[in-house]
């Protein structure tokens, strides 16, 4: 006979299982209507305009809460792929319901992100446990502060910073209290899947030409860059070709991890990803990518020790790697059109300090972000900055990175609590990665790489998202790795006390 305390016990894990079948349940029954959304907005024509947006984004949002509720794995995988296909879905919507430059569908993430925190804040469950999320705290609340600074430009700016900056890292949270190993290898296989995705459009894009409703877009602004002479580069499903060359980077830099881990098969996207990125004429992503296969390589030694001679060996093979091969990349024949991106590739990366360099514009970018932190103590707002700023009247862009983005904004205590933040991140994770030797470390760290100092990049919404969801899940999983050691060695940690009380006297 079951006593009343198993028998609950039993219920709770049947209701789980039950959980999360009704979770995919409601996954597989609500595609067909999603789908069946988007054939209606097909035929219906030029009638259909704003209010369809809010529907739509209402019940993908109600998708993706319902699942998260059951299973967080699922729930998250379908947020990613959303949000990477998200430029996709609002062309798909032009020829019906025009161009909508506010569109309601991109503030899915930040809802999710937002109501899951203010859940925990309601409860009193906001996790201070680890050196990351104490520094995390005080710079959220710095940042909903900075929501209503009147320097930005009025509350729509503050806003906009609201869903460009902050409702990315919240995200964090929902890592740190449901995240699990399963979900983040999940995750980091489901990112090498849509950058491959990611590269078959954009080739297609760019060797096939762009579709009528694409052209469209890059007419009324969207975010891709030209090629000159009349070209556009690629973006794929995204809204932006940055957010497609820092995915590229990111899913090229995961693939390196599983090759560095003996799981060969890996080279063969690696190469098509590491290919379509040089043609893509991005000098930054190629950039970040040698960086990815130096660091990632290095770190492989043993020890603290044996890291930095690695790295300089590394560097040394990468920079005649890298002019070795612009050598041959010179004398192979490719059309008219990709010539234009593979010269200007060749030319950056052949002299990156020559005339046409705008290394030194990105540097006092950065400079002229930190100094300004220094200059209005108080910061000049969240929104400050972001796309908002110059939709809502504010004007003003980027610095380039998020360190020098956060200090302009939230003024030097911000910035500094940020570049705290960043380091604290760095370090747990490089430990936990020398301790452990767990192959999500150093995917964590091919990632953090990968993003080269825009990890809430602002309109970045896959990546963003993505990054500080791996980062709540990483803590995690460090805190329990750690804890259970010390649990399972208190022997351990009294001696450790005895040899810190000897050493005081």
């Amino acid at each position: 006979m079951l006593s009343l305390k198993q028998l609950l016990s039993h219920g709770l894990s049947k209701i789980g299982t039950f959980g999360s079948r009704i979770a995919l349940t409601n996954f597989l029954l609500m595609s067909p209507v999603l789908m069946g959304s988007f054939s209606e907005l097909a035929r219906a024509g030029d009638s259909l305009s704003l209010p369809v947006h809010y529907a739509l984004a209402i019940l993908i949002f109600a998708i993706i809460w319902a699942t998260l509720e059951f299973s967080v794995s699922i729930g998250t995988v379908i947020m990613l792929v959303y949000l990477a296909d998200m430029g996709w879905i609002r062309r798909a919507l032009i020829p019906s319901t025009g161009y909508i430059s506010n569109d309601p569908i991109t503030l899915i993430s930040t809802f999710v992100s937002l109501l899951y925190f203010l859940r925990l804040v309601v409860l009193r469950k906001i996790p201070i446990n680890t050196a990351i999320s104490k520094t995390l705290l005080p710079l959220v609340i710095i940042m909903f502060l900075e929501v209503v600074n009147p320097l930005q430009g009025g509350i729509a700016v503050g806003l906009s910073g609201l869903i460009f900056r902050l409702g990315p890292l919240l995200w964090y949270y929902v890592g740190k209290m449901r995240g699990s190993r399963q979900m983040a290898s999940l995750l980091f296989f489901v990112m090498v899947l849509v950058s491959v995705f990611e590269i078959i459009i954009g080739n297609r894009q760019w060797f096939g030409g762009f579709s009528e409703v694409e052209k469209f877009w890059i007419a009324s602004g969207g975010g891709t860059q030209s090629a000159g002479k009349g070209y556009f580069r690629p973006f794929g499903t995204f809204l932006s070709f940055s957010e497609y060359v820092v995915v590229i980077v990111i899913g090229a830099g995961l693939c390196w991890v599983s090759f560095l881990q003996k799981k060969y098969i890996y080279i063969v996207p690696f190469i098509a990803l590491f290919v379509t990125l040089f043609v893509s004429s991005s000098r930054g992503g190629m950039v970040s990518i040698f960086l990815v296969m130096v660091v990632m390589w290095a770190i492989q030694g043993k020890n603290y020790r044996a890291w930095l001679p690695r790295l300089a060996f590394a560097v040394v093979v990468a920079l005649w790697g890298i002019t070795f091969g612009l050598e041959r990349v010179k004398e192979v024949e490719v059309d008219d059109k990709t010539q234009i991106l593979v010269n200007h590739q060749i030319k950056g990366l052949s002299d990156p300090l020559g005339k046409d360099s705008t290394g030194g514009l990105h540097v006092g970018l950065i400079t002229s972000g930190i100094l300004q932190g220094f200059r209005v103590p108080t910061g000049i707002g969240l929104g400050a900055g972001t796309l908002g700023a110059s939709k809502f009247g504010a004007g003003g862009g980027s610095s380039e990175t998020d360190v020098s983005d956060m200090f302009a904004s939230l003024g030097f205590i911000g910035g500094i609590l940020y570049v705290v933040l960043c380091i604290r991140i760095f370090i747990g994770i490089s430990k936990y990665w020398h301790d452990s030797r767990d192959v999500l470390a150093l995917s964590t760290l091919a990632l953090m790489t990968a993003c080269n100092g825009r990890w809430s990049s602002g309109g970045h919404y896959a990546q963003s998202m993505f990054f500080w969801l791996i980062i709540g899940t990483m803590d995690k999983i460090i805190f329990e790795y750690y804890f259970m050691n010390k649990k399972s060695n208190p022997d351990n940690e009294r001696r450790s006390e005895i040899l810190k009380a000897g050493a005081s006297s």
